[in-house]
This record gives structure tokens, sequence and C-alpha cells, in this order.
């Protein structure tokens, strides 16, 4: 679909989906309703796990990274990277974390990766400091918001449109020169004939970084920007109307790196970077539009139309390899003393040796990408009220296309006097140039039944998914249709005024890459939960989940250690079965005079292979390892618990949020995990402080890692990476 198509859909379509976010802030409408689940008491009555984390408790740690964000809800799988979730890697219930790629991820309700089909690895990841609220969805209402369903699905809900003249500003400074500047500003009138409103949010973050580059001037810091516009008008009636648009605008300039350090290096100098890596960056910018269209009529009967548009625009210039193809960098690192060229290579990577062959050079390129994301999206709503029980149904549909361009270049430096510079006569190697395209057209029906104090959700999703890969180096087209339709039903039963159970089962899928061919197969999964949950003023809930994999999936990444001719193809596991349980309690009152909330959760995870088999591309561990049944899966900690407590007055609040994690396996294995192939568990404790000068004035203080705890997040792609050391930020919120 092009441009034009676009916005002639735009004024012709009057509806089917949209989240309810079209309903954003007047003096009529709730505004819970800008989320998808309904606000926090309707996420209580669902038939399947629903988590929101909603405006009080993002302010209350000010975490700019999602990542920290997502510590506080049960089942999730998360792999740090950089420190401050520029790119988050996260998975739910037992999936690989890397880049989010098997989670759907939205802004509003509306697709918000790149490429969500064609190339679903999120590069880009909305900002959180900008948001009003999170919402995660997993078991069966993952069904509504596909493509993937097997994981669970995220939805990033941004400021609403405010009913009166009302604005903020927040400044931000910590260590390593971290800066933070938002604003924002809107208002709503009466236009005569309705009303129209208007919201204008600007984000800056910025940082220094806490890693020192061996023999450079550069930091390994990082600037964001982020300019959101949304203007509105709505008509209340015996038919009401909303009309949204909105337009955003983000840039990021970050000096990171896939090259992590040797296991002594890390010990001795965690936040130390190699020379090899002096010119590694990273440049993106992302544009977007989306327009909302909203009509409720007399009956009760909602219709809701998105249509958008999003591109984004990456280079990523970084070390990929070394010149030597017999020994890769990953394996110097992980073996700098295995033999004189190992060591040789490594004395190159950190600068201490000069290049002195071919081998020994430094192959630098840029990973040059453009993506285009666009669609049209329809829900309508309708609830049939009778005497004993009442039905309301959902259908939705959506046309959705996307592709990715990619252009990647590679050239070799040598390294002099601990310096990259050119290797004489070297040019610049076109290495990969390709086009993958999708288009997508999703159905989903929705029916919930509520009979009494019980509730029955069934729904069914269909996917009809057409990708092509145009190979530009070697004139090569494939194309590949795919077809499925995806059932799944939950219960959710009141059996006395604070307890409810609660059932569901889902089929998951998560279709395959454009370019794969022969008998490649989606990834697909039936999934299984059930618990209780206790409503009140202490609030419980313990669920259990059982995803029965009949096919596992995984496709190849820079990030996960692929070499550059595999990256985007895909492999297979077969059978595989993640099980766990997931509890999460929440309780508060006064004690001595002082408000104490506590929220805890806890996921356990377990994880087989359940056959054998070569793992060619390295996708799930080691290249050329062979896999065996029974075998865990890598990256996925046993344990999780996250408890968070709050203690304080209206006018002062102090909190803490401690994080374990278990050790964890960097390549899959059974039994004792080995030493080389562990990734060690932690408890990390953030802490943050806040005092209310005045109505309208707070100052805040907080600080990540408060006891400077130091662990290794991955050993994965070239490396050990640290964790962020502990890092102090003040700061100041004025509100009018």
């Amino acid at each position: 679909m092009n441009r034009s198509l676009l916005a002639l859909s735009i004024l012709l379509i009057h509806g089917l989906v949209a989240p309810t976010v079209a309903e954003e802030s007047s003096a009529e409408v709730d505004l819970s309703r800008v989320y998808i689940t309904g606000g926090a008491d309707e996420s209580k009555r669902q038939p399947g796990s629903a988590v929101l984390i909603d405006d009080v408790a993002l302010k209350q740690f000010e975490y700019s990274d999602i990542h920290r964000v997502l510590n506080q809800v049960p089942g999730m799988n998360i792999q740090e990277e950089d420190g401050y979730g520029l790119r988050p890697n996260i998975g739910i219930r037992g999936t690989a974390a890397e880049r989010s790629k098997k989670v759907t991820l939205m802004e509003d309700g509306v697709l918000s990766g790149p490429a969500p089909y064609s190339a679903p690895a999120a590069y880009y990841f909305p900002n959180v400091s900008r948001m009003s609220g999170v919402e995660v969805f997993k078991g069966p209402a993952t069904i509504q918001y596909g493509p993937a369903t097997v994981a669970g699905a995220l939805n990033m809900v941004s400021r609403p449109v405010p009913e009166l003249l009302t604005g903020g500003i927040d400044i931000q400074y910590g260590q390593d020169n971290f800066q933070k500047y938002h604003g924002h500003v809107g208002d709503q009138i009466d236009a005569g004939y309705g009303s129209a409103g208007w919201l204008i949010d600007g984000l800056r973050i910025s940082s220094d970084g806490f890693k020192d580059i061996d023999n450079s001037n550069e930091n390994s810091g990082f600037t964001r920007n982020d300019v959101n516009l949304k203007t509105q008008w709505q008509k209340f009636g015996e038919i009401s109307h909303l009309v949204q648009l909105k337009f955003g605008y983000a840039d990021e300039t970050s000096n990171e790196t896939y090259v992590g350090l040797t296991k002594k290096d890390l010990n001795d100098d965690p936040f130390r970077r190699y020379a090899a890596t002096q010119l590694d960056e990273t440049d993106w910018t992302h544009e977007s539009s989306q327009l909302t269209y909203q009509i409720e009529l007399s009956n009760g009967t909602t219709v809701t139309t998105d249509a958008y548009y999003r591109t984004f625009e990456r280079d990523w210039f970084k070390f990929n390899r070394l010149g030597s193809t017999d020994v890769t960098a990953a394996e110097v690192l992980k073996a700098p003393n295995a033999n004189a060229d190992n060591q040789a290579l490594y004395q190159v990577l950190t600068g201490q040796k000069d290049s002195a062959n071919e081998s020994e050079q430094l192959h630098i390129g840029n990973n040059g990408r453009e993506y285009v994301s666009q669609g049209v999206q329809a829900r309508v709503n309708h609830t049939f009220e009778f005497e004993s029980f009442s039905n309301e149904i959902e259908l939705g549909i959506r046309y959705h296309q996307d592709e990715v361009e990619r252009e990647h270049t590679e050239q070799a430096y040598e390294m002099r006097s601990g310096r990259l510079e050119t290797t004489s006569g070297s040019l610049v190697e076109l290495r990969t140039s390709n086009k993958g395209e999708a288009e997508a057209v999703s159905v989903y029906l929705r029916d919930q039944l509520i009979v009494g104090d019980t509730t029955v959700t069934a729904g069914v999703r269909s996917e009809q998914i057409k990708t092509t890969l145009t190979d530009n180096l070697n004139y090569i087209v494939t194309e590949r249709d795919e077809s499925i339709l995806l059932p799944g039903i939950g219960v959710y039963s009141q059996l006395t005024d604070t307890l409810g159970v609660l059932a569901g089962v889902h089929k998951g899928f998560i279709s395959t890459a454009p370019g794969q061919t022969g008998d490649a197969e989606p990834e697909q999964s039936i999934n299984y939960e059930a618990g209780v949950r206790i409503n009140g003023k202490t609030e419980f809930e313990l669920i259990g989940f059982y995803n029965d994999y009949s096919n596992l999936t995984g496709t190849c990444t820079f990030n996960n250690g692929c070499a550059n001719d595999d990256i985007d193809s895909e492999a297979s596991a077969g059978e595989a079965s993640v099980y766990g349980a997931e509890l999460s309690w929440k309780t508060g009152g006064y004690v001595g005079g002082y408000l104490v909330p506590i929220n805890v959760t806890y996921t356990y995870t377990k994880t087989q292979f359940d056959n054998s088999f070569t793992d060619s591309t390295g996708v799930f561990g080691d290249k050329g390892a062979d896999v065996k049944s029974g075998f865990e899966m890598a990256y996925v900690p046993e344990h999780r618990l996250n408890y968070q407590l709050t203690f304080g007055t209206e006018v002062w609040q102090s909190g803490f949020s401690l994080l374990y994690q278990s050790a964890m396996r960097d390549t899959p294995g059974e039994g004792k995990i080995d030493a080389e192939d562990k990734i060690a568990g932690y408890v990390v404790v953030d802490w943050s402080f806040d005092y209310q000068v005045m109505d309208s004035l707070k100052l805040y203080s907080t600080v990540d890692n408060l006891f400077d705890r130091q662990y290794v997040v991955s050993a994965q792609p070239i490396g050990y990476r640290p964790s962020k050391p502990r890092r102090l930020n003040v700061g100041v919120k004025y509100d009018f």
C-alpha cells in the first residue's frame, strides 16, 4: 500500500479496530479508558493475564529504562544490554528476549515495531519516560493483539489530551552527565460544535555513558530526542464522535557496541571498552503519524478506526569481525589464552598490538536499514444485555504492510598504536543488499459472555501473510504465503466476594521472516494457564502456565552472535516445553502513621528442548553445537523476584525496589551449569525519594543499583557485558 492509498483509506473507512485510547480525556469520558485493559478494575476481571502499570507506578522510580519498569511484571524474561534500555530485550514466559522479536509491541494499540512482520527485531522502542501507562497481556488475551501470539503483547500508552489547560516540566540530572528534559502542555476548549483539544510533548535524554573506551576521547553515551503532537475533536450526543490526529518524531545518536570483555577483564575493570570499538556508533530517526476516528451509537455500538504510517531509518557503524577466517572475536574473548593466535588477536582487539597481517585486520561495517510500517485497522464493539446474562461481541480487522531495506557495508581497518586506521588500499565492500516485504490481513472475533459471576471469553484470530525477499546481490526473489487460524478461550469465575479462579488455552504463532525457503515452518504452540485471584485490600494472583511448542524457531541476529551471512535466517528446534508459575501480591495500609504499600512479584520458569538437533547457525547457543533432548534453553533464569516497598506521607515518600534473578545458561545444557557457561545470579536494589514542596512543585532523587552490585548481563554476542553501576540522579517537577 503506498502513501496515497493509505491516505484514501483514512478518509473512507469508518472503522473497526483501535484501542479505546481514542476516547482520551474529556469531562464525559473516564480517563481509564485510554487503556486497552479498560483500567485496573477491569483487568482484575479478565479471564486471562493482563497487567497495568499506571501513571502513579511509573512516577515512583522515574525510570527511563523499560527493563526496570517491567521488572514488576511477573512472567517477564528480560536481558539487559547497554544499561539504559536503549535496545530492549524482552521475552515473556520463556520466549527468547533478543530484541523483543517474539512480543507484539504497540503504542496506543497500534503496532510500534519498525517492521513487525518482515523484520520483527525491535531496534526502535518508544521512550517510556513520555508514557502514562504500560500494559502487558499474556495467555488467551494475546489473541487480539497479534501477529506474535506465543508470548504476549506489550502496549505503551502515551499521554492523553488534558481536559483543561495543563502542563508540566521535569528536569533531571545525574552521574555520567545524565540529563533529562521533559515538558508537555495541552488544552481542550469548547469549539461550539463539539470540543477541540491539543497536546505537545517533548523529551530529551542524554548521558556520557559509564564505560571508558581505550585510547579514545569519545564517550560511550547517547542522546535521544522525542517530540509528539496530538490534536483531537470530539462531540457527545445521541451519536458521539471523536477524531484524533497524532504526529511523532524521535532520533538517537549512541556510541554503542556489540563487543564486550573477557571474563578476566570484566573482573578487573568491568566498565572498560576495547580500542576495536572506537568507531562504533548508531544513528536513527523515527517518524510516525496516526489518525483515529471513533463513533459511538445510541445503542452502545462503538466503531473505531486507525490509520497509521511509520518510518525508521538507522545506520549502525560497528566492529563486525576479525580478518581471520579460523576464529571469531567471540571465541577469542572467551578463550584469549587458548593459543598463540588467540593471544595475538586479543592484543589487536585491545590495542596492545598493531595488526601484523590480513588475519589481524578489523572489519568495521555499517548496517544501514530503512523501514516502513503502515496500515489501517478497525474494531466494532457491541454488548447485548439480557435479563440473566450479557454478551459482548468484538470484531477486528487490520490490513498491514511493512518493509525493510538493508544496505550492509564493510571495510578493513588495522590497529596502529592503539588507534583504528583504514587499511591501505581497502575499499568499502557491500556485504548485504536486500529488501524484505510483508503484506498481512488479520481478522479476529472475540465473544465475551458474562453469566452471574462467571465470564467466558472465546476468540479466534486469522492471519493471512505474504512475504517477499529480494536479494539485490544475487538477483533472487523469494516469495512465501502463510495462513493460520488461532483459537483461544478463557474462563474467570468469582467464587466469593474476593476469590476468583481462571483458566485458559490458546494457540500461539510467530510467522516466518521473508526469504525462508524449503520446509521452513512458523513457530507454533498450544499455551495453557490456570490460577486463582484474590481482590480486596490485599490483591493476590497465582497463575501456572505451560507452553507446548510443536515447533520452536529462532532468527539469526547480530545480537545473538550470528555471522553477517546468516543474519535473518531462521532455524528450527522442533518440539519444546516451557512451564512455570507467576505470583503477584499487593497490599498496603498505614503503619505508625505512614502509608506503606508493598508490591511483590515472582516468576518460576523451566524450559526444555524435546528433541535433539545440531544448532547450525548459533541461534540457540554455540554455532555447530549439538543440542540434546532434555537440555534447558539459554538466557532464561529459573527464578525472578521483584519486591517493591514504599513508605511515607502525603508530603514525602521513599521507595525501594529489589530484583533477584537466579543464574542462567549462556548455552543450552542440563544439570549443574558449568562455570564457563554460567551467567551468575544477582540481587540489585534501586531507591527513590520525593518531596512535595507545594502542590505544583516536587523534588525527587533516584539511585539505580544502590549497593553498586556488579553482575554480568550476558556473554553474547561478543564477550561479557556488565551491568550499570550505581548511579544517582536528582530532579525537579513543576506542574501547572
